[in-house]
Order: C-alpha cells, then structure tokens, then sequence
C-alpha cells in the first residue's frame, strides 16, 4: 500500500487560474423579459435566463460592511455558489447555465486560501427549486448568520433583503479591519477599483491601484493585505510577505494577512515560522481549522506526529470544505500508527468531500487494498509508490 505523506501545495485563492471570477454584486435588478414568475420551478429553467438572488449585508451598526465579505448559497448538502459583497455590501447570485452565472469558490471562506487541486462543487443548477435554499456568511470575529428562502422568485428574481453582522464575544480577531472603517472616499474608490481588476485578472493594474489606497491611507489594512495576494499571484513571495507583515502592524487584530503569512510560510519550506503564525491566528480566533491544518502539515515535515494528528483532529471538527486534504493527512498518520480502521474512514470521508480531487486516485486504491487485506484476514503494509505532489 501507498503511504500518502505529504505536504499540500497550499496556494492562496487569489492565485488560482482558471476560476470564473465573480461578477460585482449590485442591487437588486430585473431578470430578462421572458422571465416567468415560476422560475425556480420550472424543468426548463435554464431556457428562461438566468435567476438572480439579490441582498445587503449590513454591519450591526447600520453601515454597509467596508471590505468585501463572502456569502454561501446551500440547498440541501450541496453548495451551489459562493460570491463576494460589492464595496457597498451589496450582493447579487447570478444562477443558470453559461457565463451569467457569477460562482467563485474562491470566495468560500475569506480566511481559507484555496488548496491547489482542489476542485469545486460546480455542479448545474438545473430545475432545482429555491424555496428552503440557505444563504450563509460566516466572516471570522463575526456571528454566523444564515438566511433561508421561504418566498418564490419574481419576474425580478428574489430579494433576499438585509443580513447583519454581529461581534462575536470573546473573539478578538476579526475578518473586517477596523482600518476599513477610517478610510478616506478616494482610497477606497482606488480600493474598489483594484479588486475589481484584480477578479478580471488584471494583476498590474489591480496592484497600481491598491499602491495608490495605500499612498492615500497608509493604514488601509486591507489594501496592504489584497496588496500582498496581488504580489503573491505574481510569484513575488518576498513582497507579498512584506505586504502581509505590514496589514498585522497597522492592524494586529486582522486575521487575513496571518492566514496568508502561514500559508506562504508552508509553501516556502519555512515550518517552524508556519506553525508560529497558524499559532497567531488561532489565538486571535479559534475556529479557523485551516490555520490548525497549517499546524499539522507542518508537525508533520518537523516529525511532530503527536502535535500533527492533534492539529488535524482540531482542523477536521471545524468547517474544511475548502481543504479536505485534511482527511488525507490524517489517514496517513493512522498509517504509520497501524491504524487501518481509521485511516479508512479519513480515506473514505476524503472521497466523499472531493471525489475528483487531487488525490482521490490514490486514496481509492489504498481504501480499496485496505478493504481487500481485510477481508482476506491480514494487514496491509507500506509499499514502494508514494504519491507526487505539487512542490
């Protein structure tokens, strides 16, 4: 049997080719004119254009959120799409076949980088009806709020109103910088304006345009922190840490740029820095099971096997759609423990979450020997292959 020890190629969201960049959001507006009111219903919903979902996510204070946020729509155990808010906190789902449609799963957690090789739930929306549908943000430092559909569309889609944010209690770390909520108009428009280019994928301009935030507001954390995924996009590591350095001094509560240090720290080979930083998240906010995979793929290059299945464990009970390599980590550490029982339940929980991910090939025949060795009354053993990753 292949042993699966490896490290996972951890590559940040914004550095991911290929991805359908989100539309901006705006409010709510009309759907074409052969729109029919039964638009979520209809077997032939694809035919009738593109169904729209539109909404506000609101700080408690009655502001508009002053940095773009994520928000889920789930039916059932499906996630359909996940899109960012627009610089007023406007947000609009673009549903239906062909280019409308605006899914980025690059936005499904705004404190998770993207895995390389992991592929995206993007399934058909097809004839599926939206009533009992759920829309989701979970933005760390914040209350999860999740809204659920209850109204049939209209000829302008659904409106699925206003959604506040609230502080969580006893969480210092937040995914919205205090800074963002002191920054002058024509930093943020500059602000705007750069992430705008940046979902285009044009890098050079995106990156000219946050410089100019940053020169007009020198502790705009976020410009700083969407500085450094431009620069880290642009294979510039050193910059990109740089920039990342400076959003945690201008803010040491704003949790994005750790993310981001510990994950390039992970990628560069650097694993005791990474650890320390995945610490640093951890203690601004403890539910963020990436910063704990962090720990763990990084225990495991420094032989800490007892702290990496303590991290993987901790990562596995917090949400981990956007790495299911952690069941691959752990199934390799009850590997080396003798433990094929479990291991093939992390195997098997790996090919649920990401059937046609990176490693699901060799995850099917380990759990395929396993189960075969069992049946026959022996145990497996470690053989000679071991599987290629990306550096």
């Amino acid at each position: 049997m292949a042993v699966m020890l490896v490290l996972f190629a951890v590559s940040p969201s914004w550095a991911q080719k290929g991805q359908q960049p989100s539309q901006p959001s705006r409010p709510p507006v009309t759907s074409s004119p052969n729109t029919t009111p039964d638009i979520g219903n209809s077997p032939n919903r694809e035919a009738l254009g593109p169904l729209y979902i539109n909404g506000r996510v609101l700080m408690e204070t009655g502001q508009p959120v002053p940095e773009p946020v994520s928000v889920g729509l789930s039916c059932g155990m499906q996630t359909v799409q996940t899109i960012h808010t627009d610089g007023k906190g406007y947000f609009q789902f673009v549903l239906g076949a062909g280019p409308q449609s605006n899914v980025d799963f690059s936005a499904s957690d705004d404190t998770t980088p993207t895995l390389g090789g992991m592929s995206g739930m993007n399934g058909p929306f097809g004839s599926a009806p939206m009533m009992g549908c759920e829309l989701r943000v979970d933005v760390s430092g914040y209350e999860p709020v999740s809204k659920t559909i209850t109204t049939p569309p209209d000829i302008g889609g659904i409106d699925a109103g206003t959604i506040l944010l609230r502080r969580r209690n006893g969480v210092e770390g937040t995914s919205i910088s205090v800074t963002s909520l002191q920054v002058p108009a024509k930093a943020r428009k500059e602000f705007e304006q750069g992430q705008k280019d940046e979902r285009s994928n044009k890098l050079p301009s995106a990156e000219q345009h946050m410089l100019k935030a940053i020169d007009l507001y020198d502790k705009y954390a976020a410009a700083w922190n969407e500085l450094g995924k431009i620069q880290a996009a642009n294979h510039d590591v050193d910059k990109a840490r740089e920039s990342f350095a400076k959003a945690t001094t201008v803010d040491p509560h704003y949790v994005p740029p750790f993310v981001s240090l510990a994950a390039i720290d992970l990628q560069s080979g650097k694993y005791d820095k990474a650890v320390d930083d995945a610490t640093k998240v951890l203690a601004l906010d403890s539910t963020i099971g990436f910063a704990s995979f962090v720990q763990a793929a990084a225990d495991v290059k420094l032989n800490k096997m007892d702290e990496a299945e303590k991290s993987a464990k901790d990562a596995e009970n917090e949400p981990h759609q956007a790495f299911p390599q952690v069941h691959v980590l752990l199934a390799d550490l009850f590997f080396q423990k003798e433990d094929y029982s479990n291991a093939a339940t992390q195997l098997r929980a790996y090919l649920k979450e990401a059937p046609k991910g990176p490693f699901a090939v060799q995850a099917k025949k380990n759990l395929d020997e396993i189960e075969n060795q069992a049946k026959a009354g022996s145990t497996p053993g470690p053989g000679a292959e071991q599987p290629q990753t990306a550096p």
